[in-house]
């Protein structure tokens, strides 16, 4: 499967340089290069590319949030996000990112880079959900979760969790990965950190800055963030009455 790809970045020669190592990818066909966010929404709308390759710190934009931004539109691109450095690497992947890349890139990291693309996109078609369970390690043994009784999930101390009526599971997966193999008509990313079964909303209040919170239906009725460019999303799910 071959990848179509954009280049985002504000320095010419940072473009040029991975655009080069693409090139050498048989896996991957870069169908435009951007210097800023509305080139880049630009390309997303002309081209439908699979994968964009966004540099974190740019004049007019965040990378990662530039990342969130385009998927509003296109739910299936891929982010890549590259930096000189990896401080961003722990939000990044609190995010809908695919992989975070360290300049200078490198060409055998970024082959694996679009091979984990490939292989996310493989398991995941048309947003359908690749599980309906999971196990989780606990005291040497595994625990089975169905999917059905997850409310949300959440990503805390660099862990993300099933939270079940009950009881609450670390994962090992990355939020962002997870995101992608389940039912969007189900579940709802309401913030980088936070996904939530969208049937289990039970009150939407405003918490400051036009963003809002979510009351769960749960026991201990918890409540987690909805972002303020998600809750337009939202509002297509559950109208908002005047």
């Amino acid at each position: 499967m071959t990848l179509r790809a954009i280049v985002v970045d504000d320095e010419p020669l940072a473009r040029d340089e991975l655009t080069f190592l693409l090139g050498q990818c048989k896996e991957v066909d870069v169908v435009g290069e951007a210097h800023g966010a509305a080139e880049a929404q630009e390309l997303c709308d002309d081209h439908e590319p699979e994968i964009a390759f966004i540099d974190l710190c740019m004049p007019d934009f965040d990378g990662i949030a530039l990342g969130e931004l385009l998927r509003q539109n296109h739910p299936r691109l891929s982010v890549v996000i590259v930096s000189a450095h990896d401080d961003g690497a722990l939000r990044g992947f609190e995010t809908q990112i695919a992989d975070y890349l360290l300049k200078p890139v490198r060409l055998g990291r970024l082959r694996r880079a679009l091979e984990r693309v490939s292989a996310a996109r493989s398991s995941s078609v048309d947003g359908e959900r690749s599980f309906e369970r999971f196990a989780v390690r606990r005291r040497g043994s595994y625990v089975v979760v169905e999917l059905r009784d997850v409310v949300y999930f959440e990503a805390r101390d660099e862990l993300v969790w099933a939270v079940t009526d009950q009881d609450r599971f670390a994962l090992d997966l990355r939020l962002a990965s997870l995101a992608r193999s389940l039912d969007s008509k189900i579940f709802f990313q309401s913030h980088r950190g936070c996904i939530v079964r969208i049937d289990r909303i039970r009150m939407i209040e405003p918490a400051g800055a036009r963003s809002y919170r979510l009351t769960l239906d749960h026991p201990e009725s918890p409540k987690v963030p909805l972002a303020r460019d998600r809750a337009a999303t939202l509002r297509q799910r559950i109208p908002f009455s005047r």
